[in-house]
């Protein structure tokens, strides 16, 4: 055997080398994909539990939210429920929207944005008309040609 073949050798060695380490790496940005994703989810999971936990501690917004799809309009509850809805419906149409970032950047598969219910309601929508503002124009597409509204 003489250098040459030894340096070929050593070249195949190398590239092989190199090949192997790609694929090691390939699969790490894979998995840390996945945990990633998982993440997210897991974040969202916790945020809809939190906001679900102080509406159970208010019971006057509580009962707002449970009887949200009843037809009562905004206007017809009494102030304090008013705002106390207004305020937590703020922070679940916060959660959408990180959802829906997510979405937007791949992080989350669409099917996310469904675990969002109830944006068909008197309620949601007359809380939409309050709080559309303080939302990029973006999102209030979305959240319009999804779930109603026009914003005037």
């Amino acid at each position: 055997m003489n250098w040459t073949m030894i340096a070929a050798l050593g070249e195949w060695a190398g590239a092989a080398a190199v090949v192997a380490s790609l694929l090691y790496v390939g699969h790490q940005v894979q998995q840390n994909n996945r945990i990633a994703r998982a993440e997210a989810y897991r974040e969202v999971t916790l945020s809809w539990a939190r906001m679900l936990h102080l509406w159970a501690g208010d019971p006057p917004a509580a009962k707002a939210f449970l009887e949200a799809d009843s037809g009562v309009p905004l206007a017809d509850l009494p102030e304090d429920a008013r705002n106390a809805y207004l305020l937590r419906y703020a922070s679940l149409i916060r959660v959408l929207e990180t959802i829906y970032r997510q979405v937007e950047e791949g992080i989350m598969e669409a099917d996310a944005l469904d675990m969002f219910a109830g944006g068909d309601t008197p309620l949601f929508r007359d809380s939409w008309e309050f709080l559309r503002e303080s939302y990029r124009p973006d999102f209030r597409a979305f959240v319009e040609s999804r779930h109603g509204g026009t914003g005037s």
